[in-house]
């Protein structure tokens, strides 16, 4: 099969490998889409994972099953949420296994190789199969449609009529935009310095767009912060309501410097999400299903054999809105 693995930091390369087998509780599939996330962009430019397929936001249909799997067979079309929690720790045992490490590092994708080949093998047990008026090629969405509708429940959900601001106009940001509109959100505001993606907001339900933070109006109740970027905490902070809340959905790797008194004095609650619970990702499929109109964030489509400049221009020169990789597609 054709596949595309990285090699080390900015290096990914195209190669031909041995179709995978299937070993017990486990399915083959031939992958039909695979989105790049930008936990893919961050493994891209610093080498982590190097050696591995990447690729964790995928759906497929099912070439080959391995012993002891039920309920799927060859030529089901099908999700994936790529998450293998150890079922042991805290988080597993809490309830929360969303939020194990294993479960964020060894699936697909990581640790283990994903979605950006031809072919990939996967659990029985992280498949949910494919909603009826949902396509093949839109289905990658499911799982970061997912972390955005996780993001939303995490700072308590959206009520009808609650106004939102969206800082960070990504994917990631798309996608809670979407999800706040189909869930009642009042005035819905979208921030980001790039064109193309404010007008993807505009699309997809913000009623306003801006390219700077400070020209976005303050008082929001819910903010919900998508770009990642260390020095923008207190800025989002100043957008909320006093009483509001501030999810942060971005992952700001470098330190910050915050004044966290604005958090005591306006009782603002600023709350992290991470990845998303198994009744996010049914959420989000239903979503999809009902709402095809979410797909219109996915701008750019690409071969196995134009993966690798795809990365390129995201690092360089982010102008997209979601790129999909369809290793079937031929250039």
């Amino acid at each position: 099969m054709r596949a595309v693995r990285l090699s080390g930091p900015r290096q990914l390369d195209l190669l031909e490998l041995p179709d995978p087998e299937p070993a017990d509780g486990e399915v083959v599939l031939r992958v039909a889409a695979a989105g790049i996330c930008g936990s893919d962009l961050s493994c891209y430019k610093t080498g982590v994972f190097s050696g591995s397929v990447l690729g964790h936001e995928f759906s497929g249909v099912i070439e080959r099953t391995g012993g002891g799997v039920e309920g799927y067979g060859t030529g089901d079309p099908v999700l994936v949420d790529p998450k293998l929690p150890c079922g042991v720790c805290v988080d597993c045992r809490s309830g929360a296994a969303y939020r194990c490490s294993q479960a964020l590092t060894l699936g697909p994708g990581g640790a283990r190789d994903g979605g950006f080949a031809e072919f990939v093998s996967v659990p029985a047990f992280c498949l949910s199969p494919l909603p009826d008026g949902l396509p093949l090629a839109d289905a990658c969405l499911t799982e970061p449609l997912a972390v955005a509708i996780h993001g939303i429940e995490r700072a308590g959900g959206v009520r009808t009529g609650e106004d939102a601001i969206v800082v960070g106009l990504g994917p990631i940001g798309l996608l809670v935009v979407a999800a706040l509109r189909a869930r009642g959100a009042g005035t819905i505001t979208g921030v980001d310095p790039v064109e193309v993606r404010r007008g993807l907001a505009a699309e997809l339900g913000a009623d306003r767009v801006f390219a700077r933070i400070e020209d976005a109006p303050q008082g929001a109740p819910l903010v919900v912060e998508c770009s990642g970027k260390p020095d923008l905490l207190m800025p989002v902070t100043h957008l909320a309501a006093a009483g509001g809340r501030v999810a942060l959905l971005g992952v700001p790797i470098a330190e910050a410097s915050v004044t966290a008194m604005i958090w005591v004095v306006r009782e603002v609650s600023v709350i992290g999400a991470i990845a998303s619970s198994p009744d996010d990702f049914r959420a989000s499929a239903v979503l999809l299903a009902r709402e095809p109109g979410i797909a219109r964030i996915i701008t750019r489509r690409v071969a196995l054999d134009g993966l690798s400049q795809a990365f390129e221009d995201l690092v360089s020169a982010p102008a997209d809105g979601k790129v999909v990789v369809e290793p079937g597609r031929r250039s």
